[in-house]
């Protein structure tokens, strides 16, 4: 009888439906936020980017301090989705490269975004931004509202003062590596207790620029 009680019950076990798989209609999940993807990419602000045709966006993260992740819209063509990952820095600072791409293999292991964490943000910038510069161009160089066409409406770049920028238009990073570059998609956002550093430098990236969202769960 108990032989019979045991064969029923694993015969109950084996019929059982399979228990169900986390956010399976909704894009997968996000193991470290815990969120399906599609309610993820819901939450994000999204700029004037767009995937190039064939491919679209889905949700993926990025684990920075303090339980805090950043939340981006990444590129997807196919079966292949672009991810960053994180790299802590001397100083503080985080460095995102890519360590999956979506469609430009070129891309691979390249640097795409410098994070610092502070708050206010902007003193955390100053401090790497300002780092190894000689003293007297420190105090000409400053988070400043970028002249031109095609930056963020929130963009601020480390650069020299007007007057002094107009002469020196040409050159590229007169305040350093995390200053004003000849690229326009090159520039600083701070938001949520980070500033983030955008150095695209030329290449088309992979994911939304102004897409990046600071979550905690």
């Amino acid at each position: 009888m108990l032989s019979l009680a045991l064969f029923l019950a694993a015969l109950q076990a084996e019929l059982a439906p399979p228990p169900p798989v986390p956010c399976a209609d909704k894009g997968g999940l996000l193991p470290g936020t815990g969120l399906c993807r599609a309610d993820a990419l819901a939450r994000l602000p999204r700029g004037a980017w767009a995937p190039p045709q064939g491919c679209d966006v889905t949700a993926q993260e990025a684990q920075l301090t303090g339980g805090r992740w950043l939340l981006y819209a990444a590129q997807r063509c196919g079966e292949k989705t672009a991810r960053l990952t994180v790299t802590p820095q001397q100083g503080g600072a985080l460095v995102l490269r890519y360590a999956e791409t979506a469609r430009n293999t070129e891309l691979m292991g390249r640097k795409a975004l410098t994070i610092v964490e502070s708050n206010p943000a902007h003193l955390a910038v100053y401090t790497l931004a300002s780092a190894g510069l000689p003293q007297p161009q420190t105090q000409r160089c400053a988070l400043r509202t970028p002249r031109g066409e095609g930056y963020p409406y929130d963009a601020f770049v480390y650069d020299l003062a007007a007057s002094e920028s107009r002469v020196t238009a040409a050159l590229d990073l007169p305040c350093g590596p995390f200053g004003r570059s000849a690229w326009p998609d090159t520039y600083w956002r701070l938001f949520s207790g980070i500033g983030v550093y955008f150095q695209s430098a030329g290449d088309r990236p992979e994911f939304d620029p102004e897409s990046l969202t600071v979550f905690k769960p």
